[in-house]
């Protein structure tokens, strides 16, 4: 980090005084016109760029700053008298600045004029300077080019133009003080093909002293209580402010947490302890919220029900809720059950219920309005603690209905299979299976997945398969398979992918890719994709992006460096 630091600094050396102008003349009357003058008499200058000293025409200071280079250069090749090395390291002092934008280093001024020069010190403070605002930021960023060409429309429509596309992310990362970091992210499209554009991506400003304050485009507040007024999944990201400080340890007033997207809504919570042990959390909320036009206030706290040495866990938690238009009053309610259940705690049980207004519409709650509802789900194990293989069974039951009990909203039953520890040498294999009965439609649901499975004698081979199947009036599917293949001898994988989708623009997609680590964090890939997959391939972090978009196929290259 050092030597990139001294790289930047003399790179802002010589980028400051350019933006300051760095052709201004130095005044005929300034004194180093007499200090180059009385050791060029001396013969010890070599002269300005062209060879020559000519004191009577304006000099700019860089060019004073390429003769002094030269005069250090000279002195601490054939020395020089104590006065003229004194006069040249006062010229030295004045011309730091250049000087560092032309490469002088402190070891080369304490080779010319001596350790403890002025000339010296001067040079120290502004690499210490530079190396001060450069030291905490921290550059990190990804750079990509891709290339893409049309090559067949099923449709028979004129196939578009090759497309060539770059980006570049770059994140700055700095450490202000031990308490106080910041990051700025910026993206820039289209370097190589135009038009350039810059967007600001992300920023983060983070305090953590006595109190933390976080401003982000990034927000990620916890949920509040059974997320009766906010549940993080309704709103993962939003940009915004949020705060937290205890208040008053000793008096145990709480730690208090606020935070807000300004356009859209406030949050202030308060969160304390009471009970003998203090054991007992109890939250109590407040807000408002813009968009559903409300003003809100809920208070949840949560319990055990059974003494900590007791063989069998039981614990309850509950929230409620009011909200108002200042006209009208609205309210909700949940509440929730878990138990740890069995000799081995290899049962668990999850009982949740709830009410809500009709008019009970909080923009980030995790409950609709208008709703009673009551969902069960326990789960056990079906192998024993010592088996290889883990299996576990869960039953599900969901129903709902409206506030006053006349219209079904949903009634499903079900069961989930989870298989872990399927091998032991590789931890990351594992698969579940889901199938669930709607009785509010007679539709069935299947739903199964597998990733992360090794074939092949050296686990050259892996395979991840998806799908998912509804059973009704209009049936609905999705599936998607891939193969991926890592070369022995190479650092190269081949992944082969394939997809179907019931609502797609066509019912299949295909692609097939090569990558190619060519060397540290620089990876190349070659593919074909027939009929455009919305998600990347290989990707299985987001099935909103699993659709198939058009029946085209493409060719397509590219490279990405992370730097």
């Amino acid at each position: 980090m050092k030597k990139l630091a001294l790289v930047l600094v003399f790179v802002f050396a010589f980028a400051i005084p350019a933006l300051a102008n760095p052709f201004v003349d130095v005044p005929l009357n300034h004194w180093a016109y007499d200090a180059v003058q009385t050791l060029a008499a001396k013969g010890i200058v070599i002269g300005y760029p062209d060879g020559t000293f000519g004191g009577q025409r304006t000099l700019t200071r860089y060019e004073f700053a390429e003769a002094t280079a030269r005069l250090l250069a000279y002195v601490e090749q054939y020395g020089g008298l104590k006065e003229d090395v004194e006069i040249l390291s006062k010229l030295a002092v004045e011309f730091a600045d250049e000087l560092a934008s032309l490469g002088v280093t402190v070891a080369d001024l304490e080779a010319a004029v001596g350790a403890n020069s002025e000339a010296v010190a001067a040079m120290k403070e502004l690499v210490d300077k530079h190396e001060k605002f450069f030291e905490p930021v921290k550059i990190t960023g990804t750079w990509k080019a891709d290339y893409s060409k049309d090559v067949f429309d099923l449709s028979g429509d004129p196939l578009a133009a090759a497309t060539l596309t770059d980006r570049v992310d770059l994140k700055f990362a700095a450490e202000i003080n031990p308490e106080t970091t910041a990051e700025v992210q910026l993206r820039i499209d289209n370097v190589l093909n135009g038009p350039v554009t810059i967007t600001p991506r992300k920023y983060n400003l983070r305090y953590a002293g006595d109190w933390d304050l976080w401003v982000s485009t990034d927000i990620e507040p916890a949920t509040i209580g059974l997320g009766l007024v906010y549940d993080f999944g309704e709103k993962e990201e939003f940009p915004g402010v949020w705060a937290q400080w205890e208040w008053d340890t000793e008096e145990d007033l709480g730690t208090w947490t606020t935070f807000m997207n300004v356009e859209d809504f406030y949050y202030l919570n308060v969160s304390f302890n009471v009970g003998d042990d203090d054991d007992v959390p109890i939250g109590v909320t407040a807000g408002y919220d813009n968009i559903a036009g409300l003003v809100f206030g809920g208070a949840d706290v949560s319990f055990d029900l059974t003494d900590e040495d007791d063989e069998d866990q039981v614990a309850l938690a509950l929230e409620g809720a009011v909200a108002s238009d200042l006209v009208s009053v609205s309210y909700g309610a949940a509440a929730k059950v878990t138990a740890t259940l069995g000799e081995d705690d290899d049962i668990d049980l999850t009982v949740k219920g709830w009410y809500t207004h009709p008019d009970f519409d909080l923009e980030n709650s995790g409950y609709n309005p208008d709703e009673i509802g009551v969902s069960v789900a326990l789960g056990f194990m079906l192998t024993d603690e010592e088996d290889d293989l883990q299996i576990k069974i869960t039953p599900k039951w969901d129903y709902r209905m409206d506030s006053t009990f006349t219209t079904l909203k949903r009634n499903r039953i079900g069961a989930q299979l989870d298989f872990t520890n399927i091998d032991e040498d590789n931890p990351d294999e594992e698969a579940y299976l889901f199938a669930q009965y709607r009785l509010e439609s007679g539709d069935i649901y299947l739903e199964g997945q597998y990733l992360n499975l090794n074939l092949g004698d050296e686990d050259e081979f892996m395979l991840n398969a998806y799908g998912d199947y509804l059973f009704a009036a209009t049936p609905d599917f999705t599936a998607m398979a891939n193969m991926i293949y890592e070369f022995p001898d190479d650092p190269m994988q081949l992944i082969v992918e394939g997809r179907l989708d019931a609502d797609g623009a066509v019912l299949y997609s295909a692609e097939a890719q090569l990558k190619y680590d060519v060397a540290e964090n620089t990876v190349l890939k070659v593919g074909v994709e027939m009929n455009d997959w919305d998600a990347d391939i290989a990707d299985w972090s987001d099935d909103d992006e699993w659709i198939i978009l058009s029946d085209t196929t493409k060719v397509y290259a590219g490279i990405e460096v992370k730097f």
